[in-house]
């Protein structure tokens, strides 16, 4: 199940384009477009995974990606990581620890899709 954050991060280019990107993920084999995607780490010791929302589809990807929390959409990696760079500093300013289970403290509301 993909849950997206109350919380959700986004690009000045993608902000427009958010519902369309949500829709289009609810039927993968539809995507015909790049945005990529910051989602929490289930791993326990990364903070962010960055994924190209064109993996989604992908057979051998459905597993990795069948329980994510999606935090932060972008419309290319360079913008996605810039992204993930602010959100490091809004949860160090609510004096939340850099840590796995600090982040998902932060980013604990969410909104199920």
């Amino acid at each position: 199940m993909i849950e997206w954050s109350e919380k959700l991060f986004l690009t000045d280019s993608v902000k427009k384009k958010v519902n369309k990107i949500k829709k289009k993920l609810e039927k993968p084999d539809k995507l015909r477009f790049g945005a990529y995607l910051i989602t929490l780490n289930n791993n326990g010791t990364d903070l962010f995974d960055i994924y190209n929302i064109l993996m989604f589809p992908a057979k051998h990807f459905k597993k990795e990606t069948e329980n994510v929390r999606i935090v932060g959409v972008a419309k290319n990696e360079d913008e996605a990581k810039e992204l993930a760079g602010i959100m490091i500093k809004s949860v160090l300013q609510e004096e939340l620890p850099l840590t796995p289970d600090g982040l998902k403290e932060y980013f604990k509301a969410t909104a199920k899709e």
